[in-house]
């Protein structure tokens, strides 16, 4: 059986969080507008020469549709390894709640919603063939729940900051 590694603390996601963003390496990666969508501890079965303490940390560049990951050496408070993936990393509670926000403030979305509740369910969302042309975008899709019989779901395109389509439950098809 693998040890897995303590949690991280919420000091040492900040930690790793700064360090990451703060590297020299990782801005030369991911230069635009950088978000930290995930960051979570090395198992000790991974941990290179000396056996300090790491990070991983997920980074999404908006400007350039690219996905990195750092691993930050929290004894040593550096950046040891970096590499862009093609990985979507799931979103981030800031990435759900400005999918929200920006839902919510769709003329579209507001008049469905009628006033009432959104209750949102927020998930990443990867577009079909309509959307193509901007696949390489971060996208989220927001489930509309005003009543227990009523849905619309809200595309938005976290990279370009907007709602891309509000799509009745008819129009999607099962496959």
């Amino acid at each position: 059986m693998v040890a897995k590694s303590a949690p991280l603390s919420d000091d040492e996601i900040s930690t790793a969080t700064q360090l990451a963003m703060d590297d020299e390496a990782v801005q030369a990666l991911v230069p635009g507008r950088t978000r930290v969508v995930g960051a979570h501890p090395v198992g000790p079965h991974r941990v290179g020469p000396g056996g300090g303490r790491r990070a991983v940390v997920g980074l999404y560049d908006y400007t350039n549709s690219r996905s990195a990951v750092a691993v930050v050496d929290l004894d040593a408070s550096r950046v040891v390894g970096l590499e862009e993936t093609p990985a979507q990393f799931q979103l981030h509670a800031d990435e759900r709640e400005e999918a929200e926000r920006l839902a919510g403030e769709d003329p579209r979305v507001q008049a469905f919603l009628a006033g009432r509740e959104m209750k949102p369910l927020t998930r990443l969302y990867f577009p079909g063939v309509l959307l193509s042309a901007n696949r390489r975008h971060r996208f989220a899709i927001v489930f509309l729940r005003p009543s227990n019989r009523e849905r619309k779901y809200a595309v938005v395109d976290l990279s370009d900051r907007g709602v891309v389509d509000v799509i009745a439950p008819e129009v999607i098809k099962p496959q």
